[in-house]
């Protein structure tokens, strides 16, 4: 078997699927909550709760995507807060990425579904704006949890307890058994 006559350990095959897991669930999440208020914007716009319909439809899609880019801002700190992930650019590309297959999927079956219960017009009536404003909007989706790592303020160091910019652990020795022995030699003679 290949696996055994690798020198890679079952503890790192396993991390790398937990990790793996875990990118996929936090994606999915963050998928599922922009996509639902997406659905629910859409609701209150149809039926008209919100009427923008004077509007034409290049402006209805300019007022439309601002309120989607942040809501998908607010979804993606939230999930960032809520399972505390950290600032590593490539963890958080990945869960942006992941979450943008799941939406990219999402479409294409929203847009099967609609062909097959012949909105075949109302899908080819897309216009170039539209279109552009959709993949900009998927774009920024992706990206988002990238973007406000960036807008973070970095994590505050240690106190320092007034040894200037060390920290505590490079202001403080620390002092292994065997030298403490021997400190305690020199104390008694």
């Amino acid at each position: 078997m290949i696996l055994f006559e690798t020198d890679t350990s079952v503890f790192e095959l396993l991390w790398d699927l937990a990790l793996a897991f875990f990118i996929v669930r936090i994606a999915f999440i963050y998928f599922i909550l922009t996509y639902l208020s997406s659905l629910f914007s859409s609701f209150i716009i149809v039926n008209r709760v919100i009427p923008y319909n004077h509007l034409t439809a290049p402006a209805r899609e300019l007022i439309a995507v601002p309120i989607h880019i942040l809501t998908v801002a607010l979804w993606a700190r939230t999930v960032i807060v809520y399972y505390e992930i950290p600032r590593v650019p490539g963890f958080r590309i990945a869960i942006g990425l992941v979450a943008g297959l799941f939406m990219v999927i999402a479409e294409l079956l929203g847009g099967f579904v609609l062909w097959e219960e012949e909105y075949k017009e109302w899908i080819w009536e897309t216009n170039l704006l539209g279109a552009g404003l959709g993949i900009l909007s998927l774009i920024l989706f992706e990206g988002m949890p990238w973007v406000l790592m960036l807008l973070e303020r970095s994590e505050v160091n240690e106190t320092t307890h007034g040894h200037g910019e060390k920290s505590i652990t490079s202001a403080v020795p620390t002092i292994g058994k065997t030298e403490k022995v021997s400190i305690e030699e020199k104390k008694t003679n």
